[in-house]
Parts: C-alpha cells; structure tokens; sequence
C-alpha cells in the first residue's frame, strides 16, 4: 500500500531516514505490506541493493555511503518498521562491513580492495558467525582454511546463515591450518556465493522471520585466494572482533526496535490516534532508541573501544529487557478482533523477544572480543 496512507508511523521521520540512505527507498518498501515482506523478502532485498543502501556503511573514500553508527541504528530501525526480516537479515551485512571498515582504515590494502569491489556492485554479504550457543565465541565455528598452494581450501557448516539466498558472498571466521593440519590462528574469509562446492539446504522452520532466508550453508573443499583471506593476529584481530560485536549489538537491537515498530504501525490508522496503550509504548520504544542513539554516538565519537563495547552491549540488555513487555502492550491495545483476523500480529509479538538469542548471550559473554566487558555486564544473566 503507498505509503500516504498508512497514517502516523511509530518511527519518527521514518521515511527521511530511509530515503537519506537509498533515494525513494521508502516508497518502494511501502508498497509492499509488512505482511507480504513478511513472507517473501527478496523483493527487499534487491530493492535495498538497487538503492545502495547496502553501501551505507562502507567509508565514502572506498565508494560507499560512509554513515555514521547513528544514522545506522536510525537506517535499521526504520527498516524494520516496514520489513522486519529484512532489517534482521542484514544487520549481518553491515555488522560485518562496518568492523572489516576499520581493518580498511588502518591501510590493509586488501580489505579496501572487497569493500570497493562490494560498494561498486552493491553485493550483499552473508554472515557466518559463532551460533548462539552457550560458552562458545566467535572462533567457535568448526569451519577450517586449509594453505593449499597460493590460497586456502574452506571447509565447514553455517545454519542458520540469513540472507543465504540472496546473498552474493558470504564472510565467515575460520580456523587457519597448515597443509600438515597444525593450527595457525583465526581469520576472517570471503566466499564467492556462486563458489562450486558452496551448497545451501533448509533448516529454518519457525515462522518468526521465515522471510530472513536463514538456511544451512555447507563448504566443502571451497577453494578461495589468499587474498580473501584476513589473518586475525594481535592486537589488531581482538579489536576486529570487539568491533564486530559492538556493532552487531547496535544494529540488530534496532532492528528489533523496528520490529516492535512494524507490530505498533499494524494497528489500524483510525485506531492509533485514540489509543493510549499504543501512544505509551511508542514513546518507550524511542526512548529505547536514545538508548542506542546515544551507544553509537560513543563510537561516532571515537570513544575508546572498552567504552564503546560496553555501551553496545548495555543498551543491547535494556532492549531485550523491556521489548517483550512493549510487544505485549501493543497486543493488549489492539484487541481481540485485530489478533484474530491478521497473522502478523501473531509472528511480530513473538519475533520482538528473539533478541535474547543473538549472541553474546547472558552467561556465554567470554572469549575472543569480549575481553574488555565490565564484569557486571559479562556475568549478567
């Protein structure tokens, strides 16, 4: 439906904020119904690519929008709104690119060079992460590169990997290993979608964010260059990791503010005016967002890393703690009536307490990345 018509939205300027990232990007996802994203986001997708939004954190001296955290977490937020799974799907695109950003900037001519190369054909790029399980880090992966002659020989298994259909690369944490098999580190690699021995399989069958494209990646043998290949040694490899938690935390708890956004907006317009419930938790969810506005400012600002993380993950807990109850605010002023006849009502109030299981989990806050976390915030649970 366009998106006149759609009456007072929960999510302030949200169709400045879109279109500030991707011209007329708006319109576009608003003649799609959050319902009809809902089950099928390719659309998009392809559409956040045509526009280059998927650019947006990628510095501008590489081609790329250059966003601020901010306008990030404001960009994810209003995404949500519209297309929820979207929103969640590629927080694992622009977590990734905004720590491989700062790889960029300290002169690491090859992560200039996939940045660039991203940026000018506005590719999307999968995420294959530690899974959300207790006592495992980032490095907890189970996938392995190889040293086989100039390049590397990838194997493993990513489930869920999001965006596994629609993406045109994946960017995974593996272990290094030497031809004899003896360990040599961590790094981060970049995968050709279309790389033979590269192989996709359903997992996902929650009807929460069915639409995020959450299946089984598998490599086998995949051969890739040296070049794809980012060593992660030092100093220089824990603040890529902080960096990549701090950043994950950012974007996908706006993303689910978003998503309690889209459940607030799917009250009908004539309702919305007239509903105290309603008007009380979309001002809890921007305050929320102040929260995490104020989180990305520290990194804009150029706050020390510790700092940095440990605001990240704090307005990440506050999120996770209350969304639950705005979800169930938002049922409560809706109705009987409104749950009965429309499905996503169902799915959102359900999907806005997913955040509890995206790492780093409550009592699974050690390893790699993670060192610098207040221990109040490390032992919370």
């Amino acid at each position: 439906m366009p998106s006149a018509v759609r009456g007072e939205t929960a999510v302030t300027d949200a169709g400045a904020r879109l279109d500030a990232v991707g011209e007329g990007l708006w319109e576009a996802l608003s003649a799609t119904t959050p319902a009809d994203h809902e089950k099928d986001a390719s659309g998009a997708f392809a559409l956040l690519k045509r526009s280059r939004a998927t650019a947006m954190l990628i510095p501008a001296t590489l081609g790329g929008g250059g966003a601020t955290a901010a306008q990030a977490v404001r960009f994810q937020v209003a995404l949500g709104s519209l297309a929820p799974s979207a929103a969640i799907a590629t927080t694992m695109h622009h977590y990734k690119i905004a720590a491989l950003g700062r790889v960029a900037a300290s002169g690491d001519e090859r992560a200039g060079a996939i940045l660039s190369g991203i940026s000018r054909d506005a590719l999307l790029i999968a995420s294959g992460g530690a899974e959300s399980t207790p006592g495992r880090d980032l490095r907890s992966l189970g996938s392995q590169a190889v040293r086989d002659g100039g390049g590397y020989r990838l194997t493993g298994l990513k489930r869920p990997c999001s965006l596994s259909t629609s993406m045109d690369m994946m960017s995974l944490m593996v272990e290094l290993r030497a031809p004899d098999g003896s360990p040599e580190g961590y790094a981060q690699a970049f995968v050709d979608a279309r790389a033979q021995g590269l192989t996709r399989s359903p997992f996902w069958q929650s009807p929460v964010f069915l639409a995020a494209e959450s299946h089984a990646v598998r490599l086998t043998d995949v051969r890739i260059g040296a070049d794809q290949v980012f060593p992660l040694v030092g100093d220089a490899g824990r603040r890529f990791a902080t960096d990549c938690y701090l950043w994950f935390q950012l974007l996908i708890s706006a993303s689910y503010l978003g998503v309690a956004s889209c459940l607030a907006d799917a009250m009908p317009p004539e309702r919305r005016a007239s509903s105290r419930g309603r008007r009380e938790a979309v001002a809890h969810l921007r305050e929320l967002e102040g929260v995490l506005v104020r989180a990305a400012d520290a990194v804009d600002e150029g706050a020390p890393a510790r700092d940095q993380l440990n605001l990240a993950v704090r307005a990440r807990d506050r999120v996770e703690d209350e969304i639950g109850a705005v979800g169930a605010a938002l049922m409560r002023a809706a109705g009987g009536g409104a749950f009965a006849r429309d499905g996503l009502w169902t799915a959102l109030a359900g999907a806005v307490n997913a955040i509890a299981f995206h790492p780093p989990q409550r009592g699974a806050r050690e390893g790699v990345g993670l060192e610098e976390l207040d221990a109040d915030v490390k032992d919370r649970d």
